[in-house]
């Protein structure tokens, strides 16, 4: 079940773009120090995205700029639709994940094989033996998970509003924002407003942007062979035996520990095709 939860959680780090939330906290230690993870990791996202202050003049439009996306995005609504929209990918993605089948391989140390091999009622009949509630918990972690990740959004909210603001000050003059303002003010431009955001969450996009992932995850197919080769004029890692006694010393000076443990801290270099098992699988 376990090895359920981390699979869910990172389903859903996936559908909401942020690797951050599939990192594991297994340890008092790691799950204690996930905020300041959590925190060191937005500021360093953030920087990536450099913004000069408003001027005199956007900030004069700044009102109008809120006016215009208060109509497009009304209070509550950036929570709901993303929430909405987390629940539609994220529990038909994990339904795959919760068959009797997928969590007897995490339970037993058996051949998948001869998992496969029982019958539907024999797997369930197992797994009800391992866990009577198996199939509420499914549910339980579903819940609490879609319910945490609309609180997320929710909380996004404000600062998403503030962005979007600016973001329109800075792009339309007074004259294009009083456009806008005047066509959402219409019947028509009411409806679009409310519906412009959302129209990113509706099934037919969204089915759209599902069709495409093979062609999308097509292009990573040579990505290692890809990065081999661009890597190919670039001197080697270095390994320990590598290293030379200077090299040695300085590394142990620098390290603050005895020069012969160095052979046992540093790692040999790994192959980029190389990838750590899952000890889980």
């Amino acid at each position: 079940m376990r090895k359920l939860v981390r699979t869910t959680i990172a389903i859903a780090a996936l559908a909401a773009a942020n690797p951050l939330f599939a990192q594991d906290v297994d340890s008092e230690e790691s799950a204690s120090s996930t905020p300041e993870r959590m925190e060191e990791f937005a500021g360093l996202m953030a920087g990536l995205f450099q913004t000069e202050p408003l001027t005199s003049e956007q900030q004069s439009r700044l009102p109008m700029a809120e006016a215009v996306v208060g109509q497009m995005m009304p209070e509550g609504f950036y929570g709901k639709m993303m929430g909405d929209i987390m629940d539609k990918m994220v529990r038909p993605m994990v339904s795959m994940f919760a068959t009797p089948e997928f969590i007897l391989g995490s339970r037993l140390e058996v051949e998948q094989e001869a998992i496969a091999q029982l019958g539907e009622a024999e797997q369930v009949e197992i797994l009800s033996m391992l866990d009577p509630a198996y199939d509420q918990r499914v549910d339980v972690i579903l819940d609490v998970l879609t319910g945490k990740m609309g609180g997320m959004f929710s909380a996004m909210e404000g600062p998403m509003r503030d962005g979007l603001s600016k973001a329109f000050a800075v792009r339309f003059d007074e004259n294009q924002l009083n456009d806008i303002s005047a066509f959402f003010a219409t019947p028509t431009g009411g409806v679009y407003a409310k519906e412009s955001m959302a129209l990113f969450s509706d099934p037919q996009v969204m089915q759209a942007s599902m069709q495409a992932l093979p062609a999308m995850m097509s292009g990573f197919g040579d990505m290692e062979s890809s990065m081999k080769e661009a890597m190919g004029s670039l001197p080697a890692e270095r390994a320990y035996a590598d290293l030379t006694s200077a090299e040695r010393s300085r590394l142990a000076e620098l390290l603050d520990v005895d020069a012969d443990s160095l052979g046992e801290i540093v790692k040999p270099p790994k192959p980029i095709d190389e990838t750590a098992p899952d000890p889980e699988m």
